[in-house]
């Protein structure tokens, strides 16, 4: 009888393991507020190094610095848009990312922008951003090992990546720049000293750099 008292304690045991396991790998993932108080406007341009994932020419005369949030309807429209503009100036402009995740209404911002950052440690950053995008409208936290797998990453280094959260801080420091520029909106667009905020058009785009590169 102490036998089997003793392995219906220890299956119990394992149980409450496997709950709390669950428990913690399904739990929100939330940018932890600042150290230091963080001043709006504190900044008047966004800085851009080499952890900021990029497209386009090194040496175009244009750096466009996007913004942006994976769970962000125009911010989809955008990536269509901004797919537009670099194959029309293929050696003129280059387009930079930086994650302003919205998680008060968007709860897989932050853990897309981490799966992600993961996929850019194995150089699939933007097609990762494009499959995120494609599937916005169905997006769960159970598709993020189903893209890194169609996109021929190894899926190991994947996931250990996005279950410890190593690319977080990427995150959080591209959150805290957006809110030192005073940011309140995505997308947002630098290009040069413009700034274009929200559902812009293609057009307006290609108008702006067009008005750049005849200067």
């Amino acid at each position: 009888m102490s036998h089997r008292w003793l392995a219906f304690l220890s299956i119990g045991a394992l149980g409450v393991v496997v709950f709390i396991f669950f428990v913690l790998r399904l739990r929100p993932i939330e940018i932890p507020e600042p150290v230091q108080t963080i001043v709006a406007g504190s900044l008047a341009s966004p800085t851009v190094t080499f952890v900021n994932p990029s497209r386009g020419s090194q040496d175009a005369k244009i750096t466009i610095v996007e913004f942006g949030d994976f769970e962000c309807a125009p911010c989809q429209t955008l990536a269509t848009s901004l797919e537009v503009v670099l194959k029309t100036y293929p050696n003129d402009v280059r387009l930079v990312w930086k994650d302003m995740p919205n998680e008060s209404v968007h709860a897989l911002a932050t853990p897309s922008a981490i799966a992600a950052h993961c996929a850019d440690r194995q150089g699939k950053f933007w097609e990762y951003h494009d499959a995120l995008f494609t599937r916005q409208n169905s997006l769960s936290e159970s598709q993020f090992p189903l893209i890194a797998n169609e996109l021929g990453l190894d899926t190991k280094k994947f996931q250990d990546c996005f279950d410890s959260r190593d690319t977080l801080p990427i995150v959080r420091k591209d959150y805290e720049e957006g809110l030192s520029l005073g940011l309140t909106s995505t997308p947002t667009l630098y290009i040069g000293d413009d700034i274009l905020i929200g559902a812009v058009t293609l057009q307006e785009i290609l108008d702006l750099i067009e008005s750049k590169l005849s200067l």
